[in-house]
């Protein structure tokens, strides 16, 4: 699959590059979501540039150095003789060829040095310190595991803080992104887009998986994943296990807690039967780049205090994955993946319906189609529970607020709705004295509609 977007993550990492060659040795850091493309990026950012690539296997420091010294060979030559005794000779051996020969560096999965050799981040830091004024050497670390990357490069306690120049962090490929991957696979209407949006969410390992089918929906495409590929599975499991070790199992639950309906603190406890699930609930904001949950307030909040809060899964995917497949995964290992397919797609619309709110409000960030000025973009819901508002855009300079009915079906949409609609917004006690205006949301063939009268 050919690389999407990215243009100013790489042009970034370039500029980091011309300012090595024409100065000294700098620390780039690419963090994100499992999936996210980290590798790809570095790697994509380095053509036509010389470079180097080392993984960080769960090995032996002798043998890492045995095969990242191969690799030097096939890069470069034979431009050092014998073995590297440790990691500070390695590196020694680096910036000092680096000196006429400036490059970049890219150590992938660098945090599983926690795991063999932790001692080892204290030489990166202690060789960079002596050795970055008279180098040209463009270090690149991209780790799969979120929370240890944070650890390593922003812990005050550990060797390597402060070290960075700036750490990448990698998000979701944009809306008009995933519409060119659909386009170059045939895939041009609006439902595609959403589904897309919705299940996958732009994640780019997941559109590779994606890619290898030919078929003329992502829908047939995803029911060919679930019949045939074991991995789309076990995948929410497994990144928990990788993100989170053996404690996995109680963040496993209060996101299961969420992703079936249990928004504030009180429910997700009672449901997952863990008591302090607000420790758990500040690690799962955290980790991932903030990519996994989060706490959303009514778009009228003016503080984060409220009390109003709810919790979502943000990440589409594990969205998907516990409202669909967890609680399925007992009819696949009876041999009846055709039934939980069948049953998936039976509840499919409800969910895209809500996915489809997110969808308008990302796309107005992005591309803000109206050119309407605003200062905040979001839901809006009372504490009574009589008042829900799929979408608003509001400038509070101007005093207006622009109020949106989304859903699947435009002819659901009807003058009685919106009406309703104004009505709703009139009685809203921060948005007395706006200006209110009322808009429709839907989707077609041709993609999604956004109408405002």
């Amino acid at each position: 699959m050919r690389f999407y977007g990215r243009r100013n993550e790489i042009e970034k990492i370039r500029s980091y590059y011309r300012l090595v060659k024409s100065g000294n040795s700098k620390m780039l850091v690419i963090t994100g979501r499992r999936r996210i493309g980290k590798t790809r990026l570095a790697l994509e950012s380095v053509k036509n540039i010389p470079y180097l690539y080392f993984f960080v296997r769960k090995k032996r420091i002798r043998e890492l150095l045995s095969d990242w010294s191969e690799e030097i060979r096939r890069v470069f030559g034979n431009v050092f003789y014998g073995e590297f005794r440790s990691i500070e000779d390695f590196l020694n051996f680096l910036f000092d060829f680096s000196l006429k020969n400036p490059m970049v560096t890219i150590f992938d999965e660098f945090q599983n040095f926690f795991y063999s050799n932790p001692g080892e981040f204290s030489l990166f830091q202690k060789v960079f310190d002596l050795k970055k004024q008279d180098s040209k050497l463009l270090l690149i670390f991209c780790g799969s595991s979120y929370s240890l990357m944070e650890k390593i490069f922003k812990n005050a306690k550990e060797p390597l803080f402060g070290r960075a120049s700036e750490c990448i962090k990698l998000s979701y490929m944009t809306l008009s992104d995933q519409k060119e991957f659909l386009n170059d696979q045939g895939l041009f209407s609006g439902k595609d887009q959403l589904m897309l949006y919705s299940i996958f969410d732009g994640v780019p390992k997941y559109l590779e998986e994606l890619a290898e089918f030919s078929d003329r929906s992502i829908k047939t495409r995803l029911q060919k994943i679930l019949q045939n590929q074991d991995w789309i599975w076990e995948e929410g499991e497994n990144i928990l296990k990788e993100e989170f070790g053996k404690s996995y199992v109680s963040y496993f639950s209060v996101l299961s807690a969420i992703a079936k309906g249990r928004r504030i603190l009180g429910e997700i406890e009672q449901f997952s039967g863990i008591n302090d699930a607000g420790a758990y609930l500040k690690n799962l904001e955290k980790v991932s780049g903030n990519c996994l949950i989060d706490r959303r307030l009514p778009v009228t909040s003016k503080s984060t205090k409220e009390k109003k809060g709810r919790y979502y899964i943000r990440d589409n995917f594990f969205d998907f994955w516990f409202k669909f497949i967890d609680n399925r995964r007992n009819l696949k290992e009876i041999g009846q993946v055709e039934k939980a397919v069948e049953e998936m797609f039976s509840d499919l619309d409800s969910f895209l319906g809500r996915k489809l709110e997110d969808m308008f409000i990302h796309r107005f960030i992005e591309e803000n189609p109206f050119n309407i000025e605003f200062n905040r973009i979001g839901k809006y819901w009372n504490r009574k529970g009589n008042i829900d508002i799929d979408a608003m855009v509001i400038n509070d300079n101007k005093r207006e607020v622009y109020a949106f009915e989304v859903k699947l079906n435009p002819k659901k949409i009807t003058q009685k709705v919106m009406n309703n609609l104004f009505e709703k917004v009139s009685v809203i006690p921060e948005l007395r004295g706006f200006t209110i205006k009322t808009g429709k949301v839907y989707i077609l063939d041709k993609g999604l509609q956004i109408e405002i009268s």
